[in-house]
């Protein structure tokens, strides 16, 4: 989760950012979207969604 935002910070509000690898909660994804991740890579996507509110 730590490289996301610094990797938000160097490439702008105009490139998407992708965080991928060890995410496998919704509120795994929640944080690296908060840190602002626009794409998400995980496999465990529909187990992540059990976890939406």
């Amino acid at each position: 989760m730590g490289d996301v935002a610094p990797i938000r910070r160097t490439v702008g509000p105009e490139m998407g950012v992708k965080a991928a690898g060890g995410i496998r909660t919704y509120e795994d994804a929640l944080a690296m979207i908060e840190a602002g991740a626009t794409r998400i890579g995980t496999g465990a996507g529909v187990k992540m969604l059990g976890g939406a509110k």
